[in-house]
């Protein structure tokens, strides 16, 4: 009985020890991580803390806040119902296509740049439809040292800031280069002035060819006759200069306030048209009402679209009106616009 006993007290003690040494390397190990947060950090142990202080996410039970996110929703880059976005939607297959899809699809201009580790200034594929141009199209890694844009004749225009991304859509689709092309596609010499052609069309520049303008006869977005003088660069007044001078980049809309500086009585956008139209002349026809201006029908005169029957005919019957993609009415009676 004393036997079992003594062994009964030599097991437990044998357990104390056992367990006592348990609790004393828990602890240890406890010490230890509290030891090795305190410790000195090597400096490389320093860049990567704050590395990873620059990158680290908000906790996920706060709100994550994007900048600028109100002013780009109520832009026409955030419109999905816009033509510009929904053109292709009945297609089959519905998808935006390579040639379209840099400026009318976020996955386009990320392909273009070259962001999404293709080779730049291509779009190797047609994207989906269902994006608009969404933050990521011009806050890339790409998109922060793009500084140079190539315009539909060639030229390129380097050395810009920011704006070079705008000017990749907002640069028109055609040039001086695109008419010479054509011409020399069907043959056309200067003999020809007078001789139509069935296979030539209207070449169209597409859209608010902004860029093309600013930079007049460098970026030859119109077409330049051989030996001629064109304006180059539009220089405006100092600070004026890049897109976001003047517009929001976000919004797009026009800073109101800076116009009126310089120009008095301006107020809203409408307001501009009584300083860039006043010599424009539109009223064509001399009724008081602007007009939509048609083709020259060679003989000096300018026919105009609601002004009485086309001379010749009919034959004149190229008419253009800029918020349109193509010309609008069936001028020459076929059926057809």
């Amino acid at each position: 009985m004393r036997k079992i006993t003594l062994l009964a007290v030599i097991v437990a003690l044998l357990s104390l020890v056992v367990v006592g040494q348990a609790f004393a390397a828990e602890g240890m190990v406890e010490q230890g991580t509290v030891v090795a947060q305190d410790a000195t950090p090597t400096p490389e142990a320093e860049e990567e803390a704050e590395d990873g202080e620059e990158a680290a996410m908000p906790s996920s039970d706060l709100p994550v806040e994007i900048p600028f996110l109100s002013a780009w929703m109520n832009s026409p880059h955030a419109d999905a119902e816009a033509e510009a976005f929904r053109h292709w939607d009945a297609d089959d297959p519905a998808e935006v296509p390579a040639s379209c899809a840099k400026c009318h699809s976020t996955p386009g201009m990320i392909d273009y740049m070259g962001a999404d580790g293709s080779e730049p200034l291509s779009v190797d594929a047609a994207a989906p439809i269902g994006s608009v141009v969404e933050c990521m199209a011009c806050h890339n890694d790409a998109a922060r040292g793009w500084d140079s844009v190539v315009m539909p004749s060639g030229v390129v225009l380097a050395n810009l800031g920011p704006e070079a991304r705008c000017m990749e859509c907002h640069q028109g689709r055609a040039s001086t280069v695109s008419v010479v092309n054509a011409l020399e596609g069907v043959g056309a010499t200067e003999e020809d002035m007078d001789t139509v052609f069935e296979d030539l069309g209207f070449i169209n520049i597409h859209y608010y060819a902004a860029a093309a303008t600013k930079y007049g006869g460098i970026a030859k977005g119109g077409f330049q006759y051989p030996g001629e003088s064109y304006e180059a660069f539009f220089m405006h007044v100092p600070g004026v200069s890049a897109c976001t001078d003047c517009h929001s980049a976000h919004t797009t809309e026009l800073d109101m306030e800076k116009c009126a500086t310089c120009h008095e009585g301006v107020a809203e956008v409408e307001d501009l048209h009584d300083i860039r139209m006043a010599g424009s002349l539109r009223d064509y026809d001399g009724d008081g009402d602007d007009d939509l201006l048609c083709h020259d029908v060679g003989d000096g005169t300018v026919w105009v679209a609601g002004s009485g029957p086309p001379p010749r005919g009919g034959s004149a019957g190229w008419c253009y009106e800029g918020t349109q993609r193509l010309h609008t009415g069936d001028f020459d009676g076929d059926g057809r616009d």
